[in-house]
């Protein structure tokens, strides 16, 4: 099971976070996204969509391949069950369950709260789990674990990347109530779940999956942290909204500059 957690093909030490080849892993993965959004940015919504769908799956099998070995390990006993983080339902693993949302419902609403949801939360969870997400981690970048857990939110932010640079989703300035309103009802399920279980799930119950969070959580009230935590989803999701508005405005008034 070494592969699974420290194996690392250049013979470098964990943690892997913040190394040469993390940020490498990082300027690649953002360049893929935004090269494969040009290059189907003239080709038909069909093709596009294809495109997605096909980039959502891979994202499932990675997960679902993490999982299940996790649950392997468990079950010979290499270590012990832990229901705080061994279950799908953090907050960047809404992207599997959001995705089919956007892609396949026709209700307009839904369809526009879920790829909202994709572009404004999804995807600035991704990019920040991208950079701090593994600093607890001691797999390192070549291990299984390591790469998992990069490729998959490298996803997150490929994903809504093409969505917005093809104009498959074409995101207008008050998209962004839906968007919200669909997060603020999947953090309360989320926290009414971490209630009854226990647990930590969204970081938005008591803060102590992450140290640099239990150092936080530890001196204000639950509903504080609760407040406070759901407030940055809330704030940086509206952030991420706006300045994808803003470049779009920039760029097409560019374009019509260029033109006349």
């Amino acid at each position: 099971m070494d592969f699974f957690s420290s194996r690392d093909w250049f013979n470098r030490e964990p943690p892997f976070a913040f190394t040469l080849e993390h940020f490498l892993f990082i300027i690649i993965a953002i360049s893929i996204g935004v090269l494969l959004g040009l290059l189907l940015r003239k080709k038909e919504k069909k093709t596009i969509k294809f495109v997605l769908i096909s980039l959502w799956i891979i994202a499932l099998i990675v997960e679902t391949f993490y999982y299940t070995q996790i649950y392997i390990r468990c079950g010979i006993g290499e270590f012990k069950f832990n229901l705080r983080t061994m279950i799908p339902f953090h907050s960047c693993s809404m992207f599997m369950y959001i995705f089919p949302l956007a892609m396949f419902i026709e209700n307009k609403y839904i369809k526009t709260a879920a790829n909202n949801f994709l572009i404004a939360v999804n995807m600035i969870m991704g990019f920040i789990t991208l950079f701090v997400g593994c600093v607890n981690d001691n797999a390192s970048v070549f291990s299984f674990n390591g790469m998992q857990t990069l490729i998959y939110h490298a996803l997150i932010v490929i994903v809504p990347m093409i969505m917005v640079i093809t104009n498959y989703y074409d995101v207008q300035i008050w998209d962004i109530k839906w968007g919200m309103i669909l997060f603020l009802s999947l953090a309360f399920t989320m926290w009414m779940f971490d209630l009854i279980a226990k647990c930590d799930y969204f970081y938005i119950f008591d803060g102590t999956t992450f140290p640099v969070l239990k150092v936080i959580s530890e001196n204000v009230p639950a509903i504080v942290w609760t407040l406070i935590t759901v407030s940055c989803y809330i704030i940086t999701g509206v952030a991420m909204h706006f300045l994808i508005i803003l470049i779009k405005y920039l760029i097409n008034k560019k374009k019509a500059q260029a033109s006349s």
